[in-house]
C-alpha cells in the first residue's frame, strides 16, 4: 500500500477562482462596452486579483511534494523529494508519537503526544516524519506499523517491494487524512 497526500482540494480551489476570474473579466468587458467605466475598472481590478490567486495556487501545485509512504511485506519505504529511506520490519522496535524530549525521562501521564511519528530501529537508529504530510492520520499510521511488525499473517497480505519504481507504479491511496487499514 502506498500513501500520498491528495491535492484535490487545491485543484478545486484553483478551478473555482479561475471561474470567478473569468466571470469578472466578462463583467468588465460587458461594462466597458456599455460605457460604464467605473464598473469596468472595479471588475477588472477584481479579475486581476483573482488571476494572481490562480497563479499562486498553480505555483503551489507545481511544487506539490512527491512524497510517498509505502507499506510492503518486508519493509517500510519513505520517499520525500530526493530522500529515500527504507526500514526493514525485523529491525523495528518502537513507533511512538510521544515528544522525544519526554521519551527517556518522563512517565506516561507526563508525556506529550505530537503529530510526528518516531521510528526506533535496532541497533540504535531512528528517524521521524509527519504522517499527515503523506495524507495518513498519525495515530492510525502508528497502529498499522505496530500491527504489521507484530502480525506476520497481516504482512503476508502486502506486496513485496521489487524496486523503488514500484512506489510510482502502484495505485496510490490519497486523501486529506486517511486511516490506513489492511
Amino acid at each position: 500500500m502506498v500513501f500520498a497526500r491528495s491535492n484535490r482540494s487545491t485543484v478545486r480551489f484553483a478551478a473555482a477562482v479561475l471561474a470567478i476570474a473569468l466571470a469578472l473579466a466578462g463583467v468588465a468587458a460587458v461594462a466597458l462596452l456599455r460605457g460604464s467605466a467605473q464598473v469596468a475598472v472595479a471588475a477588472s481590478a477584481a479579475a486581476i486579483v483573482a488571476g494572481a490567486v490562480v497563479a499562486r495556487t498553480a505555483l503551489r501545485l507545481r511544487r506539490w511534494p512527491s512524497s510517498r509512504l509505502g507499506f510492503f511485506r518486508d519493509r517500510l519505504v519513505l520517499v520525500q523529494g530526493r530522500v529515500e529511506l527504507q526500514a526493514a520490519r525485523e529491525r523495528l522496535e518502537t513507533v511512538p508519537l510521544a515528544d522525544q524530549g519526554d521519551w527517556a525521562a518522563a512517565r506516561w501521564p507526563e508525556m506529550t503526544l505530537t503529530d510526528r511519528l518516531t521510528v526506533r530501529m535496532r541497533p540504535a537508529r531512528r528517524f521521524s516524519f509527519r504522517p499527515a504530510s503523506f495524507g495518513v492520520e498519525p495515530a492510525a499510521c502508528r497502529d498499522l506499523m505496530l500491527r504489521l511488525r507484530d502480525e506476520p499473517a497481516l504482512r503476508d497480505r502486502l506486496p513485496v517491494l521489487g524496486s523503488v519504481s514500484d512506489l510510482t507504479s502502484m495505485p496510490l491511496h490519497t486523501g486529506e487524512l486517511v486511516r490506513p487499514e489492511i
